[in-house]
């Protein structure tokens, strides 16, 4: 059966190729997980499951991507003549395009199965940090791609010769063979022959392939015969398509120095201790405007994962506030007309005064998804907004001075501190609705569907400066004037901050314990505010404040029973606040609770040059926003935004330095 493998593959390639020679060319095997457990009592002929590529698969000019979909066709199912308990399953695959080219399209063929191991699954829907290499602006710009590793590991894929496919790749442990079930006792592996490109699985037993299982898989180019009869899955599209597979490092970053303690960094840069004065008075707004005047709903039973994004604050200039909330009424979705829209929302934004709290102007909008926050302050008083389908920038009274229409449903927006530069992630469906449709009801509900995502670079008046699509979900980085800091996880409780400019070039930024996942943003001043959980404390969360050199600042601690949910500081960095709220238990950005749990607000406000806290607003209302409070440009005043009220606060000035 080997024989017949390798002329199918053979008479594949030459037809493809318009080649005679009996010798095929050399292969390239690649690996693929199953999306969910497949059972033959459950399976009847034309079914379909699915697997995900591990990796991306590359051969002559034809590159399967990582996180490729691939459909397979059970193509009958059978017991034997001779024993009727015998199960015997006939697959087949769809053929997958190249990602150079929406016409050349490759057929995968069954070479091994594998058997999960416990713990070893592909965990392919886990964010990971982009590349932005060619999305943002560089005098010095090379074509070598940022180097940051991620969480997630490629799977091997290694050339094999075609007149020997005895050892095939694996990452750990025995080489597999060819035609070989690992794990799987009693379930036995018939390649595709001359017949095509069905292979077969058969047992004196029911068959069942679990969730995660490996099927090692040999492409080869798919013959006219066979295009016009196999679908084929939609191949990525627009002007991001062609850098798919460049986000991809293909050498490995050098190992990183050897983690330093928490202590060590803090006391080697002189930094200062930031605490919250207990018996410091509560300041008291200059005024107060109610919500339920403007149409806002509290929503206290409301459960939600770490923070609500559903209102926000933002300073509009020196002299105007923009609130903005999620007002929850029924959204007609026009499929006609806004095909991608998911789940649209209904958006209304209040103009207020600073001076005295009067309302400038009411404006309502539709968001066309729900995934994540719709307005964002970019410091100096600007702000942008989601607005319908398009990203808006507001000038005063809510004019708006520039647009930027997104590709898709909005996934995050980062921006560098002065604004000038703003990363955009949106989703794009890779599927159609129909196949989305059966790949859902294949793994199952609360499972993440594999989609593509483009990465947008936009300048502070919203043109492009660059553009990538990657396959795997992106994490929100954090930007600085020129590069970004990204937290990786390394041995045991250490973390590596990883600084990566826009030319290529990735080095160490600082090093840091924590027990759970590091927190990293960036804010006025080239400043990035780092949030972890001590190793060394129990029950305790700390937090740094480091400049564009990796120097740390400023420190504090608060028990993990205190949730800061928001730090910000002022447009010439000199001042910097802090939003928290207080609980009875431990709580972390992965916790769910009821909104109506929030409560007792409290803001600080340090002095940068000394660290010193020289304000504080305490409060018996609450606010589950991350997005709670905003700082003046001049940082003359505080705004914040609670479950019931909308409060402004002047700010004294720091102490002058000594």
């Amino acid at each position: 059966m080997k024989r017949h493998l390798l002329l199918l593959l053979a008479a594949m390639s030459a037809n493809a190729c318009g080649q005679t020679s009996g010798q095929p060319a050399p292969l390239i095997v690649g690996k693929a997980e199953l999306l969910n457990t497949l059972k033959s009592a459950n399976l009847k002929p034309g079914d379909l499951f699915y697997l995900r590529t591990v990796g991306p698969w590359q051969q002559g000019g034809c590159t399967i991507p990582s996180h490729t979909t691939i459909t397979g066709h059970v193509e009958s199912l059978t017991s034997s003549s001779a024993h009727p308990r015998d199960t015997i399953i006939a697959i087949r695959f769809s053929q997958v395009p190249c990602s150079e080219s929406r016409s050349t399209l490759m057929t995968p063929l069954l070479v091994s199965i594998k058997a999960p191991e416990p713990g070893s699954g592909y965990n392919a829907g886990a964010p990971q940090t982009p590349t932005l290499s060619g999305i943002f602006p560089s005098e010095a710009r090379t074509d070598r791609p940022i180097n940051i590793p991620t969480s997630n590991t490629s799977g091997a894929t290694g050339a094999l010769d075609a007149n020997n496919l005895d050892q095939l790749p694996n990452a750990a442990g025995k080489p597999m063979k060819t035609g070989e079930v690992r794990g799987y006792h009693g379930i036995a592996l018939t390649l595709p022959g001359r017949e095509g490109p069905v292979a077969k699985l058969s047992s004196s037993h029911k068959i069942v392939l679990d969730r995660d299982t490996e099927f090692a898989l040999a492409y080869a180019p798919a013959p006219p015969l066979l295009s016009s009869n196999v679908p084929a899955a939609s191949p990525p599209s627009g002007p991001a398509a062609a850098s798919v597979n460049s986000a991809t490092p293909k050498t490995a970053a050098p190992s990183p120095p050897a983690p330093e303690e928490m202590e060590d960094v803090c006391a080697s840069s002189g930094c200062r201790q930031l605490a919250a004065v207990a018996e410091t008075t509560s300041a008291r707004a200059l005024w107060t405007l109610p919500l339920a005047s403007l149409g806002y709903q509290p929503r206290p039973l409301q459960p939600i994962t770490g923070l609500d994004h559903t209102a926000s604050v933002h300073f509009l200039g020196e002299d105007q506030i923009l609130l903005t909330f999620a007002r929850h009424v029924l959204v007609p979705r026009d499929a006609g007309n806004d095909a991608w829209v998911s789940n649209p929302r209904s958006v209304r934004g209040v103009l207020i005064s600073r001076a005295d709290g009067h309302i400038l102007r009411i404006k309502d909008w539709t968001v066309s998804d729900n995934i994540g926050s719709f307005a964002w302050s970019l410091g100096n008083g600007v702000v942008v907004a989601h607005v319908g389908h398009d990203l808006v920038r507001f000038g005063p009274g809510l004019t708006i001075q520039q647009r930027f229409r997104l590709p898709g449903p909005l996934l995050f927006l980062s921006a560098s501190p002065r604004g000038s530069l703003l990363l955009v992630a949106t989703l794009h469906e890779k599927h159609t609705e129909k196949q989305h449709a059966q790949i859902a009801a294949f793994v199952g509900p609360d499972v993440p569907i594999d989609e593509e995502y483009d990465l947008t670079g936009l300048d502070t008046t919203l043109h492009i400066t660059g553009s990538r699509r990657v396959a795997v979900t992106p994490l929100r980085p954090a930007l600085l004037q020129n590069s970004m800091v990204s937290a990786r996880p390394m041995h045991g409780t250490a973390w590596l901050l990883e600084e990566s400019t826009w030319e290529g070039q990735s080095k160490p930024f600082a090093h840091f314990r924590s027990l759970c996942r590091l927190q990293v943003q960036s804010f006025p001043g080239d400043l990035l505010f780092v949030q972890g959980c001590s190793p060394n404390e129990a029950h305790t969360t700390w937090y740094r404040v480091l400049n564009s050199q990796g120097v740390t600042l400023f420190k504090g601690s608060v028990p993990d029973s205190i949730l800061i949910q928001q730090a910000e500081s002022s447009d010439d960095g000199r001042l910097f606040a802090t939003a928290s709220t207080q609980f009875n238990r431990s709580v972390d950005r992965r916790t769910t609770q009821p909104i109506g749990d929030f409560n007792n607000l409290t803001v600080n406000v340090y002095d940068t040059a000394t660290g010193r806290q020289f304000f504080a607003a305490r409060l018996h209302q609450g606010s589950a926003q991350e997005h709670t409070f905003s700082l003046s440009p001049s940082g003359s005043a505080l705004v914040l935004v609670t479950s019931t009220a909308l409060q402004l606060f002047p700010l004294p000035p720091p102490a002058p330095k000594k």
